[in-house]
């Protein structure tokens, strides 16, 4: 999914065709007539459920007379950013895009540019990302485990330790709640499936990565520190000061990676460049960074530091 270069005096894109087009705001019915000028059906309550979504910010009043009001407009960049959503959904070679991705495309404008995706709206598009997230179908669930399961494996795994690490994992992705004592056995039996000699301290091995050796804490930590975080943003109970503060942590960090990318794909013999490779597609980039902000935000929430206080607990209770 591409959406095109800012070219107007709104900053998401503006051509049509050969033709610079002139945003200006408009009514639902007017935002209607766009879809249906590209040759999208549309309606009224699609747009007041893009509202409610975030997909959309909330309409303006204008009052034009004395005697009551004329109906609400959007500003010239919602008008333009409803456009160019539908224009990129339709533009798609499987069809139409999910909402899902799309609303990544409203949440990476917000993280980008304060004049397009302002915070109210994107609070609700932050909420209806959380509920999206891990709503899959239990096959789909079930392959995406597995693929985490045989990542985190050693080689000696059995096939029975393997099997008590799924289905830990994907009651974990169905019910959003984690028994981090229970993951924590089951993990680590997975990571270092050796025996343990009484009277010793259990072997546990960690797997290499770009910044050193990562163990099974730190996959549980990051695991439930971002459930924890898009439980939060689920049920909107981060409110748009800490969005703006996040945000403005987050902006330099992520400009910081991204300027050192391409020497962090080289770090060792390039073995780790997988880590640091660019997506070349604006949905790729939105995908990117939003996790990242959910990762930054958890951070500052301290969900991560009590995540990785609970994990090391949790180990040495297992340890014992």
């Amino acid at each position: 999914m591409q959406l095109p270069e800012a070219e107007s005096r709104c900053k998401f894109g503006a051509m049509n065709g050969n033709r610079t087009t002139t945003w200006v705001e408009g009514t639902s019915a007017d935002l209607v007539a766009d879809s249906l000028a590209l040759g999208v059906k549309a309606s009224p309550r699609m747009v007041t459920s893009w509202v409610e979504d975030g997909m959309l910010a909330n309409p303006e009043p204008r009052k034009t007379s004395a005697h009551g009001s004329d109906p609400r407009v959007f500003p010239p960049e919602q008008r333009e950013l409803f456009t160019r959503l539908l224009e990129a959904r339709e533009r798609s070679s499987l069809g139409r895009i999910p909402q899902r991705s799309l609303i990544r495309v409203v949440l990476y404008l917000w993280l980008i540019d304060d004049t397009i995706v302002l915070t109210p709206q994107a609070r609700r598009a932050w909420r209806t990302h959380a509920r999206a997230t891990g709503q899959t179908t239990a096959v789909r669930r079930s392959q995406n485990v597995r693929s985490i399961v045989e990542q985190l494996a050693h080689p000696s795994a059995t096939l029975k330790q393997r099997r008590a690490a799924r289905l830990v994992l994907e009651e974990g992705e169905r019910t959003g709640r984690i028994d981090i004592d229970r993951l924590t056995a089951v993990l680590t039996e997975l990571y270092s499936p050796w025996p343990v000699q009484p009277g010793m301290p259990r072997i546990e091995r960690a797997l290499p990565g770009p910044f050193g050796p990562v163990s099974v804490q730190h996959h549980i930590a990051m695991w439930k520190a971002r459930q924890q975080t898009i439980r939060r943003l689920r049920h909107e109970e981060i409110d748009e000061t800490e969005l703006d503060r996040v945000r403005a942590v987050y902006r330099p960090m992520w400009a910081d990676y991204q300027a050192r990318r391409p020497a962090m794909a080289t770090i060792g013999a390039g073995e780790f460049a997988a880590y640091f490779a660019e997506p070349d597609t604006m949905e790729g980039r939105a995908i990117e960074a939003v996790d990242a902000f959910v990762g930054t935000l958890a951070g500052e929430l301290g969900l991560i530091e009590a995540a990785s206080h609970a994990a090391e607990t949790a180990r040495l209770r297992v340890a014992r």
